[in-house]
């Protein structure tokens, strides 16, 4: 067992080794295990009796037992986000920027970043999860490709008004407008609350309001794919895995 002593033990025991006498000394029980607390070090006092030159003393001394090893592991912890449309989420705009670029590389590092904060802006705003907006984005999208119906230039991030046979669905005259509409949508199935930005959502109307609160409800109302939740959730896992 590792000893450390303070400066103030090696003064006393100094002096008791130029002194004539005899020693004993009386410590403090350890912590039992079954203790609350959860400390990495522990406290003794020491105690030394001492007879010097006659003088009885006593002597108090504190020192650091051993401390109690804890191996350290390099295993990264699991960070696990939560499946609620409506939440505060738990990643940042750099981490949602470097998931888009490591997913698509052609895409403009300046853009990437701009479109993950306006994600982050606008969720908040409408207390949306960004986690699940982001990623729901990059699933519609194919990551900013726009390899389906809609295009590039509609702004719209997550296939609003595309009901099939060949329809392209609404248009939006800027980023910041296409990801408002689609927070607004996320919000009008997830949550009865009033909207705090001005409508953007044609759609808005059309939705049963508070009818799907997690992912999983998506499935079968925001797109007919069984598998819809399944892979946004991966995504979700994906995202948490990101450096």
């Amino acid at each position: 067992m590792k000893l450390i002593f303070r400066k103030s033990f090696w003064i006393t025991w100094a002096l008791m080794l130029l002194s004539t006498g005899t020693y004993t000394y009386s410590e403090s029980h350890l912590p039992s295990s079954s203790s609350k607390s959860n400390l990495n070090t522990y406290t003794q006092q020491l105690t030394l009796f001492t007879e010097i030159n006659g003088f009885h003393l006593v002597v108090p001394t504190e020192y650091y037992g051993a401390r109690l090893s804890r191996k350290t592991s390099n295993t990264k912890i699991p960070v696990t986000p939560s499946e609620k449309i409506m939440g505060k989420g738990i990643f940042d705009i750099h981490r949602m920027t470097r998931f888009l670029l490591s997913n698509n590389k052609q895409i403009d590092n300046t853009f990437a970043h701009q479109l993950a904060q306006i994600y982050f802006e606008e969720a908040q705003s409408e207390g949306v999860n960004p986690d699940v907006a982001f990623t729901q984005m990059c699933l519609e999208t194919g990551f900013l490709r726009f390899d389906g119906t809609v295009a590039r230039e509609q702004h719209n991030y997550c296939g609003l008004g595309v009901t099939g046979n060949g329809e392209k669905g609404h248009y939006f005259n800027s980023p910041r407008e296409g990801v408002r509409a689609h927070i607004q949508h996320l919000k009008a199935y997830a949550s009865t609350e009033k909207l705090n930005t001005e409508l953007v959502d044609e759609r808005f109307r059309f939705v049963k309001r508070g009818s799907a609160t997690e992912i999983s409800e998506l499935t079968g109302k925001w797109a007919t794919d069984k598998q819809y939740d399944k892979k946004i959730r991966n995504l979700l896992d994906r995202l948490s895995q990101t450096n």
